[in-house]
């Protein structure tokens, strides 16, 4: 079994706390920013409205870190660009933002 790296837990801390906003829907919980900043995390949803699947990105209004979440269901109410979303409606609700990598691949060391 791998150990997580860093890198590894700094993605996991993002996932958490992007768990723990989704799941506290419709209430708006403040979580603190993974990377310690004291700034306030955002979700950006991006999907179909019909079916509430889409992806999408949480990220620190002050760090500007975040991640990208590929396939997730969009809560009922939650405000969400569609897929067809100009750049310029996207630019209005999600700044530019660091990506940070998810679970990069570091192979097992030989023993």
């Amino acid at each position: 079994m791998r150990e997580m790296t860093d890198s590894n837990r700094r993605w996991e801390a993002w996932f958490t706390a992007f768990t723990t906003m989704r799941d506290a829907w419709p209430a708006r919980v403040d979580v603190p920013c993974p990377d310690g900043d004291q700034g306030r995390l955002h979700i950006t949803y991006t999907g179909n409205p019909e079916s509430r699947v889409g992806f999408a990105t949480m990220w620190c209004e002050v760090g500007r870190n975040g991640i990208f979440l590929p396939r997730v269901g969009i809560p009922d109410g939650a405000e969400m660009l569609p897929f067809d979303a100009t750049p310029e409606e996207r630019a209005a609700v999600l700044p530019d933002i660091n990506l940070i990598p998810a679970d990069p691949y570091t192979p097992d060391e030989e023993e």
